[in-house]
């Protein structure tokens, strides 16, 4: 039984140092993949334990200090980022509102404890969990999307609190469990296709139309990917199940798009009609005008992420009762740009293109195959949520972004994609590896 297996291949119940570090490595990938849909906090509260939790290991010596070439170079990326911020903050007045904006940047230094803490694992022995994971979390933020919808919720939050952060997430992970249909276990096949169309009912019913632009490419992608693998024949029943998601997907979806289309036609109506009301539309329009005046102001270095709205404000001219009461500009492009100009969208053009390079640094081999997949749909769900929404500055969608790159980076490029269950049946050989 998959429950049984899952919790062999998890847990590891033998002692040993290395063992424990593999058991507890295991166990983080597999929780921080549950958690975008159910408990958004607990994708930051993950990543700082694991971050400090390596940190006092090493301190303790209890595994090498361990990254290659590849590893390196991602880790300098993050840490340039961190840099371009830090230097902005700095060159930036009101240094003592900064502070917050320091502090957000401290994840992103987990790069160097926590690759060296994922290497203890052996080979292939992470990802599936990920996989896994994400696809038993999406069906689990359906039921929950379900009961906010059934409690009269205009648009479903799952865990996020936020229907636009839970539909950039529901898009990811929802794709992200489909890498799992070429699985040699028909349980971990049912998961990744139930936590796909899961995931897609997430997203319409977070009504976030940026998340709805993602679902094309990302459909592009998995193509990509899973028509070099081997995948199960299809027989009429399972064609049949198929088609039925189809029409739940659809029937999720049509009322969303219907509503969320005259949304918008209203918006577009009152830009005219109504120019002072202030409506999503519009406010964006207004926060894109004011980003780009305020970057022009200081095209350079930006005005500091402390000052952004305050900038963006003034450039609009605004009376104080009327300032705009966003914390950012609704677009992370623009984002970067008021905060720290040209270097700062530099900074964050670098930062994005982490995940791809991780995945194309990597020998030839189906490994590589997977963590290109995966930072595909890493780096465009971010992106084109990000051109009308947050990208980073969010404490959940920072430690995302932070712990899949990282996952990415420990998988090696020959390394055969394993199923849980074929873990499960390695478990005394792994330990024995572990002790040895």
């Amino acid at each position: 039984m998959f429950p049984a297996q899952l919790t062999n291949a998890l847990l590891l119940p033998t002692k040993g140092r290395l063992v424990g570090i593999d058991r507890n490595n295991r166990i983080f990938t597999f929780l921080f993949a549950l958690f975008p849909g159910l408990l958004v906090s607990g994708t930051s509260v993950t990543l700082v334990c694991a971050f400090l939790w390596a940190i006092i290991s090493l301190v303790l010596r209890r595994f090498p200090w361990q990254m290659t070439r590849q590893d390196r170079i991602i880790g300098w990326i993050f840490t340039a980022y961190v840099l371009v911020t830090v230097f902005v903050v700095l060159l930036s007045p009101n240094l003592a509102k900064g502070a917050e904006y320091l502090l957000k940047m401290i994840p992103f230094l987990a790069v160097w404890a926590i690759i060296p803490r994922l290497r203890v694992s052996l080979d292939g022995r992470i990802g599936p969990f990920f996989v896994t994971g994400a696809g038993i979390g999406m069906i689990g933020a359906l039921i929950y999307s379900v009961v906010q919808m059934l409690l009269h919720e205009s648009r479903a939050t799952g865990g996020a609190g936020n229907a636009a952060v839970f539909g950039l997430f529901a898009v990811l992970f929802g794709s992200i469990a489909l890498l799992n249909v070429h699985s040699q276990s028909k349980t971990e096949r049912l998961i990744a296709v139930a936590g796909f169309t899961c995931g897609l009912v997430c997203v319409f019913l977070s009504g976030t139309r940026s998340a709805w632009l993602v679902i094309p490419f990302h459909c592009a992608i998995l193509f990509w990917y899973l028509r070099g693998q081997t995948l199960p024949s299809i027989n009429r029943t399972v064609k049949l199940l198929m088609a039925l998601l189809l029409v739940v997907v659809a029937l999720a979806a049509v009322p969303k798009i219907m509503d969320r289309y005259s949304a918008l036609q209203t918006d577009i109506v009152q830009l005219d009609e109504d120019p002072n009301n202030i409506s999503s539309l519009s406010a964006r329009l207004l926060l894109w005008s004011g980003a780009e005046k305020a970057f022009l102001a200081s095209p350079l270095v930006g005005q500091g992420p402390q000052n952004r709205m305050q900038s963006v404000n003034r450039a609009l001219d605004l009376p104080p009762e009327k300032y705009m009461l966003f914390t950012h500009v609704h677009n992370g492009f623009l984002n970067a740009a008021v905060d720290g100009g040209v270097l700062g969208v530099l900074a964050l053009l670098l930062l994005l293109s982490a995940p791809i390079v991780a995945a194309r640094l990597k020998e030839p081999g189906p490994g590589r195959d997977l963590t290109t997949a995966l930072s595909l749909l890493l780096v465009t769900a971010y992106v084109i949520t990000g051109m009308f929404g947050i990208m980073f500055g969010h404490d959940a969608t920072d430690a995302v972004f932070i712990y899949v790159t990282l996952l990415i980076c420990t998988i090696s490029g020959p390394t055969p994609y394993l199923s849980v269950r074929e873990i499960s049946d390695r478990a005394e050989q792994d330990k024995a590896a572990l002790v040895a």
